[in-house]
Order: structure tokens, then C-alpha cells, then sequence
């Protein structure tokens, strides 16, 4: 692919090759393989917006990964789990829509948002952050909601599995002479079976 080159003051044929970089994200180096385009003349490095953008995005799922941080699409997921539009979440979480909307693009949130939008992955919690947060809401994103997690809700009971009250009762009986919780026991149970 041929480029401008400014060392050689044209056009010139161009290669893509890998180096190992050190970028600082937040205070944290970040090593990574970078992708540069350089001259095949003389070998210097250019300019290629697609090329950085997606070494910016490996650099950021680094550390996403190191410190334990929501990816772009888990945000997005989540959020649209619930059928909340940007706007909607940002309300109830207490942020800038703006912010949202850069989240689900690429950008770094900080750690404790990014905890407190992996605890929305649990219905209960988004109930509960509904109630706290109600009167950021209007009356139809408010039932909208309310709608949607009692969808998730029999969703969850559905996909729930069923035992048998006898078979619930032998395997109560045993927990209990194993001394654990009959959840617990059953679930030990199924994992040996799968």
C-alpha cells in the first residue's frame, strides 16, 4: 500500500510490521504488540489512523483484563439487557450520557463503575438500584423497566430446574447427613454427573 512519506517527500510503498510497545494507561505501563506502518524506503514509522486505533484498543484490553474492567460490549450487553437506551442508564447509574456512550465505544471506565455496572447483571441489583434511584426516571421508563426485569424474572424461573418434591426430599435427607445445604449438595452432584 503506498503512503506519503514525509522523510522522503512522496509516495512510497509501505509495510506493516509488529514491535513491542510500552504504553501508560492510568498511571500503569502496558506492554504490547503494536502494529506500525513504516516507509519501505527509508523505514520510518507512519501515520495510519486504523492501525493506531486498533492498537489503542489492544493496549486498553490489557489492562481492562490486569485490573478487572467491563469490556465495551459487556457495557453495551448490559445495558441492553434491560432495554435501556444510553440516556436512560446513565440516569440511573448518576453519569453523563456522553459517558455512556464512550464506554460502549472503546473508553476506559474507572474501576468502581465498572463494579457497579457488573452487579447490574443481576436483575435483583438492578431492582434495587431502580428503587434507590426511582425519581431520575419517568413514569413510562420507570414501568418499561419494572416490565422488563419481571420478564427476566420469569425467564430465570423457566430455565430453573425442577425436582421432583420425593427426589427433592431424598436429596435434602442426604445434604443434611453430609452436613451442607441441599443447594449446595445438589449442585456437587450435577457437577460430578456433567
Amino acid at each position: 500500500m503506498k503512503r506519503f512519506c514525509p522523510v522522503c517527500n512522496i509516495e512510497q510503498e509501505t509495510n506493516v510490521i509488529e514491535k513491542e510497545e510500552i504504553s501508560n494507561v492510568r498511571g500503569d505501563e502496558i506492554k504490547s504488540l503494536a502494529r506500525i506502518r513504516i516507509c519501505c524506503v527509508c523505514g520510518e514509522e507512519l501515520f495510519d489512523e486504523e492501525l493506531d486505533e486498533a492498537n489503542i484498543k489492544r493496549v486498553y484490553d490489557i489492562y481492562r483484563e490486569k485490573h478487572g474492567i467491563l469490556s465495551s460490549e459487556e457495557i453495551k450487553n448490559i445495558r441492553e439487557c434491560y432495554g435501556l437506551s444510553q440516556r436512560v442508564f446513565a440516569r440511573l447509574l448518576g453519569i453523563g450520557e456522553a459517558s455512556i456512550a464512550r464506554y460502549e465505544t472503546g473508553a476506559l471506565p474507572e474501576k468502581s463503575l465498572s463494579n457497579m455496572i457488573m452487579l447490574l447483571k443481576n436483575p435483583k441489583n438492578m431492582k434495587k438500584l431502580l428503587e434507590k434511584n426511582e425519581d431520575v426516571l419517568n413514569h413510562k421508563e420507570k414501568i418499561r423497566l419494572l416490565l422488563k426485569l419481571e420478564e427476566i424474572k420469569v425467564d430465570e424461573e423457566e430455565s430453573a430446574i425442577k425436582i421432583p418434591k420425593e427426589l427433592y426430599n431424598i436429596l435434602e435427607e442426604k445434604a443434611k447427613r453430609e452436613g451442607k445445604s441441599t443447594d449446595k449438595f445438589i449442585e456437587e452432584i450435577l457437577k460430578k454427573v456433567i
